[in-house]
């Protein structure tokens, strides 16, 4: 009997499930029916439940040196604050966004009210060089990417 590729995985992840002791019933009978009737996923499921054994069997170890994380020093009030300052911060941009657009008034937004998009500042050939962009090829103000001529 041939299963899929994807069929096996689910399989496999059931197995660790499993182990775990995180599977329902129907669904831990649907994997040893598998089991019993898939030679790879049957050996799979033997070799990880003699590792997870062995795993679980094992006496911890100490670590050579000592560590401590840092403690984080907050108080209560600052959780709370922060909260505020971010709905605050979120309700004054969206106010602003819906009143640049109109939907503040009962008016549609006109086409003069909307300011004309700025274009981005021309760079030096220096500060073309010092972020890599001298080496791309260039473009016209359309945006095509304008080739060097090359005599034959």
């Amino acid at each position: 009997m041939s299963f899929s590729a994807t069929e096996c995985a689910r399989v496999r992840e059931s197995i660790s499930a499993q182990l775990d002791g995180e599977l329902r019933e129907h669904e831990l009978d649907s994997l040893e029916m598998h089991v019993s009737v898939c030679p790879a996923c049957s050996a799979w499921a033997e070799e990880v439940q003699d590792l997870t054994h062995r795993l679980r069997e094992a006496q911890l170890a100490e670590p050579a040196i000592g560590f401590a994380l840092p403690r984080r020093r907050r108080t209560r009030a600052s959780a709370p604050v922060a909260l505020v300052a971010a709905a605050a911060a979120s309700f004054v941009a969206v106010l602003s966004a819906s009143h640049s657009l109109g939907l503040g008034s009962g008016q549609p937004a006109r086409s003069s009210d909307v300011s004309p998009q700025v274009s981005a500042p021309v760079l030096t050939g220096l500060e073309e060089q010092r972020l890599g962009l001298d080496s791309l090829p260039a473009r016209s103000p359309a945006g095509v990417v304008l080739r060097p001529f090359r005599a034959l």
